[in-house]
């Protein structure tokens, strides 16, 4: 379910990764719902100690990244929440915005 916005009172589309791909080294090149992309850079995301992480250290198993429900998700049901991983990209400067629609005179 989407969020709710405090000043319209209307239900905003849940983001969604439309599409992933895995490159080397520990790189995913996403785009978004919002049509916002980038390529996120996961190295420090499975440097971190985990049971969810640890397969992801092999390059094979990385590049296995599939979409479930617009979800990226590895096959050890590990997964990043779009928002999160929007929102990092966002910091990081690694997410580029779609070019607003410009009309015409």
């Amino acid at each position: 379910m989407g969020a709710v916005s405090a000043e319209t009172g209307i239900k905003a589309p849940r983001l969604k990764v439309t599409s992933i791909r895995a490159i080397v080294p520990f790189k995913l090149v996403v785009t978004f719902s919002d049509e916002s992309s980038g390529t996120f850079d996961a190295a420090g995301m499975i440097g971190e100690r985990g049971e969810g992480t640890e397969p992801l250290r092999d390059r094979r198993f990385f590049g296995s990244v599939e979409l479930a429900n617009g979800v990226p998700t590895w096959p050890n049901h590990f997964d990043l929440s779009p928002a999160w991983l929007r929102e990092e990209m966002e910091k990081r400067g690694e997410l580029r915005l779609p070019l607003p629609v410009r009309r015409r005179r």
